[in-house]
């Protein structure tokens, strides 16, 4: 660079030389002058050409700079996270209802041995009554439990039924009319061989003993 500096202004130097008006020559200058024949002109081109030729050379023997890129920038990359996998919901199973439609599943009281009760069942309304009768388990000293035959009535009805005369029982009842149905129950105990009352009313069973 200092030295593109100085052909410059060398460059400047032969310009304004040249430019500038000379002195009257002398008779030997003169002469040769006329032998060389160059003007002003010729060596102001000359001076110039020979200036920008070094300034030139110059340039091209000065090193060429070299762009050097920058280092890429880090891109963040996230972590993967795993989405959990929904675990399927199993579809409802319906459980089946129990159905009774044996001895094994019913226990059912057709007869016993010793000595016998009875109920006398009477329907005072004026529905139609389906009975079941039920002897609970573990009250008959005879070890006896389970079913009754069932019972029906028409209105106003009454009937008599036989039992071991020892125990708890619960009766049940389904009523049935024209403008409605309802159920009643209750359960009562029997220690004596007796006849026991048994009353379906619009409210309930009502119980009478001996």
């Amino acid at each position: 660079m200092k030295k593109t500096i100085l052909i410059l202004a060398a460059l400047s130097f032969f310009m304004g030389a040249c430019g500038a008006k000379n002195a009257a020559p002398s008779a030997d200058e003169a002469t040769s002058a006329a032998e060389a024949q160059l003007t002003g002109a010729d060596i102001q081109e000359t001076a110039v050409a020979m200036a920008w030729t070094m300034a030139a050379e110059t340039l091209a023997a000065m090193p060429t700079e070299t762009f050097t890129p920058l280092p890429p920038t880090a891109t963040f990359t996230p972590v993967f996270t795993a989405t959990p996998v929904p675990t399927a919901t199993p579809l409802f199973t319906a459980t089946p209802l129990p159905t009774a439609t044996s001895e094994e599943e019913i226990k059912m009281l057709y007869s016993w041995e010793g000595a016998s009760t009875s109920f006398v069942i009477f329907n005072d309304t004026k529905a139609t009554a389906s009975v079941s009768i039920y002897l609970v388990e573990g009250t008959n000293p005879r070890g006896y439990y389970g079913n009754l035959a069932g019972v029906y009535l028409n209105k106003r009805q009454s009937t008599r039924i036989s039992a071991p005369h020892v125990g708890t029982y619960c009766f049940w009842a389904w009523m049935s009319s024209s403008d409605k149905n309802w159920s009643v129950d209750g359960c009562m105990g029997v220690s004596n061989p007796d006849k026991n009352e048994v009353h379906l009313t619009e409210n309930g069973i009502k119980f009478v003993g001996p």
